[in-house]
């Protein structure tokens, strides 16, 4: 039985045993509160608003899993594992050679960050890559090395779902496994902090951020960390200060580990408000994980580049293979001649831009959250229009990219009555030190898939075989 036959399989079933158990004595609305519950209680929300204004608000879980086989989920660590490598090795070359540092894009501020020296060697220790995959076709359309959220959320609704009356019967059949992220991430922050030259056997980890969207989580993950017997706590960049060659927290805990969360601009856009936490970051007070290098795997428009046939080079046959095949035709709107998707013809950018509406997206090149996003097969030609005169007149770069098609899978949901709905989803893997760490969903209904959005989440668990 091939793959795609086998999870079709498994998703009928499941649907079969939700149908069933949807009876006066166990109804399937109860299971579904009864997991939205238990993962707002634990804190799982996003923020919304700002200052005073801001409200948690609970987003939707979902009882159903994405199910993978093995066979696909070690296809996805191959590919996973040589993207990382190629990602290292693109953006070594910022430091070794002056002519690519034009390709990173970076700003006078950004400039600054990424020259200070790390204490480390690798510089995207935590990264979300987002892909869409259907059936063997996997394509990368961006690398989170900069902000990589929802680990927590992530494992905390993995764990409600598996102990969900549906997964138990469904465990009656087969083997089924799953990943969980936090216990990763704390595993390499200590990896990078002892190649750092570290040595406290418990180091005092700060997670540093803005209060923003997912703010919720990273007190769960200050918590979790607490239970293992270290000392931690968030703090936002304006209120860390620096004496005595340490960054200390408002309440004094003097930073071992910095975890950086949030975004670039977090930083960038305090920029004078935050002089003790650069002092600290340029004299290498702390291990800061991921440190501001790795900003420089995280700019959109070097997807253009990673197929520029001169970088290809630095490549293995493999990781060639694996750009090629799952790198989507990525360019930085300037005024220009380049290569056309079939990478036959030369033509001018913008008028290829405006002319295969239905064939792209347009991305905002420093924003995030699905923020000034245009998909052109659902957008029409005058927001399309609209778009590309922003990315011809204003400060604001834009990416153009190949429209990838969006994977959808019916997921239950109970108003009146159980019924099942078409969401469309976003599978995002983790890597951790360089290698391949598992992967979620996310969910939506609108061609932009985001949590902060409005979007829901779906953990994957991999059907190892039938018992």
């Amino acid at each position: 039985m091939s793959d795609h036959a086998r999870i079709n399989k498994i998703n009928q079933e499941f649907r079969e045993i939700v149908e069933k158990m949807d009876s006066p004595a166990t109804p399937v609305k109860e299971i579904l509160d009864d997991a939205n519950r238990q993962f707002h209680e634990r804190g799982c929300v996003i923020n919304v608003g700002k200052g005073d204004d801001v409200v948690r608000k609970p987003f939707p879980v979902f009882i159903m899993p994405y199910f993978m086989t093995r066979r696909q989920m070690d296809e996805v660590e191959r590919v996973s594992n040589h993207i990382m490598n190629v990602l290292e090795k693109v953006t070594e070359l910022y430091f070794i050679d002056d002519k690519f540092k034009p390709i990173f894009n970076l700003t006078e501020r950004e400039t600054e960050l990424v020259q200070a020296e790390t204490g480390t060697k690798r510089r995207v220790w935590i990264t979300r890559n987002d892909a869409f995959v259907e059936g063997d076709s996997i394509k990368f359309i961006e690398f989170n090395t900069d902000s990589p959220g929802g680990p927590m959320y992530s494992d905390v609704q993995t764990e409600i779902i598996e102990q969900s009356p549906v997964m138990d019967e469904l465990r009656k059949k087969y083997y089924m496994s799953s990943d969980r992220f936090i216990p990763q991430i704390h595993y390499n922050l200590l990896r990078a902090y002892r190649e750092w030259g570290g040595k406290k056997v418990l180091p005092n980890i700060a997670i540093v951020s803005d209060k923003g969207a997912t703010y919720p989580e990273f007190l769960l993950i200050v918590e979790d960390f607490k239970r293992q017997g270290f000392n931690c706590e968030f703090a936002t960049p304006q209120t860390i200060d620096y004496r005595n060659g340490k960054a200390v927290t408002p309440s004094g805990m003097e930073i071992d580990i910095l975890y950086r969360r949030g975004w670039i601009q977090n930083w960038t856009a305090v920029w004078d408000d935050i002089k003790p936490l650069r002092r600290a970051y340029a004299d290498g007070a702390f291990c800061c994980v991921n440190s501001i290098r790795s900003l420089l795997a995280a700019i959109k428009s070097l997807l253009e580049h990673l197929q520029d046939p001169q970088i290809m080079k630095l490549y293995t046959p493999e990781e060639r293979e694996v750009v090629i095949n799952c790198v989507p035709w990525t360019r930085l709107m300037t005024q220009r001649k380049t290569l056309d998707m079939n990478g036959k013809n030369m033509v001018d950018l913008f008028d290829y831009v405006r002319a295969n509406r239905e064939r792209m997206v347009l991305k905002p090149m420093d924003l995030y959250g699905g923020q000034g996003v245009c998909v052109g097969p659902v957008n029409t030609q005058a927001e399309w229009e609209k778009t590309i005169q922003l990315a011809a007149t204003t400060n604001q770069k834009y990416v153009a990219q190949e429209f990838v098609r969006i994977p959808e899978m019916e997921l239950p949901e109970v108003t009146q009555g159980l019924v099942w709905k078409s969401k469309k989803l976003n599978q995002n893997y983790y890597a951790f030190g360089g290698k391949h760490a598992g992967g979620m969903c996310r969910t939506s209904e609108a061609a932009v898939i985001n949590i902060s959005a409005g979007g829901g989440l779906c953990p994957i668990v991999v059907v190892e075989g039938e018992k």
